[in-house]
């Protein structure tokens, strides 16, 4: 459809330009008219790559401190301590950092908000139902602040034209694989079965390829490239909530697939994260489903022999769909200092910080200037991300998405188990459209 595709030319122009120099960072952005930072702040003359976002002889009266609740990663919060300290030296300002696991931070700040306990900003992967629930305000920065960031990154921390962050990382997953043991990526799933069939030693914990196949952020990659869908999106880039495809023909096709790989003990039951990342850093494991979060954990262990490549096509040549998301530093609307806390957000999201973020973290910013960097445009195992690009799906941007996860994983252990696909996926759709109704939803 018109606006998954457009989002997808943007950031296989941003994000692939990692490979392909000749999509760099410089192109121009569009007018204010056409994006949502057009209600986010007035224009001004200071350098997008600079921090405060707005004209200090402007801002309200400094507050002694600002709150902001990162995700729990202990490697992560040391880079941002690095850039917080940054701004308190800039501002006098402190910055108060506590950490919040970011899938618990909604409902958590929805309790310690209205109680004056909650964060200036906090963190999440895209605006979803922060609108709906009240927990986001507009943010407030200059329009050459916004200019830094692409588009569409600005659009996912958007809703109804209002934007409510700033972003850090755009991020899709593509396949690890060791070299050692895979000397060349496989071009399709039927060639990844074989690599497991002949490498599957279960009593030696041994696997051709893993991945969190009950986790539907993973496999929504193998239900969306056989064809299925989660909410039906028009011409007009419009979804509409009362048609869901996840138990229909290609949502069960894909579904099928990846119960096949159990059935076959080609994947353990009860896989999960640390089972993925812990035996491919072993060496135990040939390739594997993952994010570009993992980069500098599996570089550290397996060093050259790590590789990334696009995801392997399914029957017919199809490319899984997998999510692109983009994360962010969201207002909440209980900041009581709104405007410094906007102009935090722009700092630990500029130019600078964000390459830094980059060098230590291996996750990419979609800020234009950092992606035309040659730290990024020379890196195969983040090159290897961009070719994903092109096939993957941004996120529904409904608040409907929310009720989605927990119906969906539930499913996918029941098949993981031996359960009858259809029935899984059926009893999960009518999961997704209780909860919807529950919420009020039309």
């Amino acid at each position: 459809m018109f606006k998954r595709k457009s989002f997808i030319l943007m950031l296989c122009m941003l994000i692939a330009a990692l490979a392909l120099t000749a999509c760099g960072g410089n192109k121009e952005t569009a007018p204010a008219s056409s994006s949502p930072s057009a209600s986010a702040g007035s224009s001004s003359s200071a350098s997008a790559s600079e921090s405060p976002s707005a004209d200090p002889s402007g801002m309200p009266e400094k507050p002694a401190e600002l709150t902001v609740w990162p995700d729990v990663d202990t490697d992560k919060l040391a880079v941002l301590e690095k850039a917080a300290a940054k701004y308190t030296e800039k501002t006098g300002i402190k910055v108060n950092l506590k950490p919040i696991a970011m899938n618990d931070q909604p409902e958590t700040l929805s309790l310690d908000g209205p109680a004056g306990k909650g964060p200036d900003l906090f963190y999440q992967p895209g605006i979803g139902s922060l609108v709906v629930k009240g927990l986001v305000q507009p943010i407030k920065v200059d329009q050459a602040v916004l200019d830094a960031y692409t588009p569409e990154s600005l659009d996912a921390l958007s809703q109804n034209g209002v934007l409510y962050g700033l972003p850090l990382v755009t991020e899709t997953y593509a396949l690890f694989y060791n070299k050692k043991l895979l000397p060349e990526a496989p071009k399709t799933f039927a060639d990844l079965e074989k690599i497991a069939a002949e490498r599957t030693d279960a009593k030696k914990q041994q696997y051709g390829f893993l991945f969190e196949a009950t986790n539907f952020y993973f496999a929504w990659s193998l239900l969306g490239g056989s064809g299925g869908y989660i909410f039906k999106q028009g011409d007009d880039g419009k979804y509409d909530i009362n048609d869901i495809g996840l138990n229909k023909e290609g949502a069960v096709k894909g579904a099928t697939l990846i119960q096949s790989w159990f059935n076959k003990g080609y994947l353990p039951k009860g896989v999960n994260s640390d089972i993925v990342g812990g035996l491919f850093g072993e060496g135990k494991v040939a390739a594997i489903i993952n994010g570009p979060w993992a980069i500098n954990d599996l570089k550290k262990k397996l060093g050259d022999d790590l590789a990334v490549a696009p995801l392997p096509t399914l029957e017919g040549g199809a490319h899984p769909t997998s999510f692109i998301g983009v994360k962010g530093y969201m207002l909440s609307k209980f900041s009581k200092h709104p405007e410094w806390a906007s102009d935090l957000a722009a700092f630990l999201t500029n130019e600078e910080n964000a390459l830094d973020w980059f060098k230590q973290t291996g996750e990419v910013p979609p800020v234009k200037n950092v992606l035309s960097n040659p730290e990024l445009t020379g890196n195969p195992l983040v090159a290897g991300f961009s070719e994903q690009i092109p096939y993957g799906q941004p996120f529904p941007t409904v608040p409907e998405l929310d009720h989605v996860w927990d119906p969906m994983a539930n499913a996918l252990k029941f098949i993981m188990d031996g359960k009858d696909v259809q029935a899984s996926l059926d009893d999960a759709v009518k999961m997704i459209q209780d909860k919807m109704k529950m919420a009020g939803a039309k």
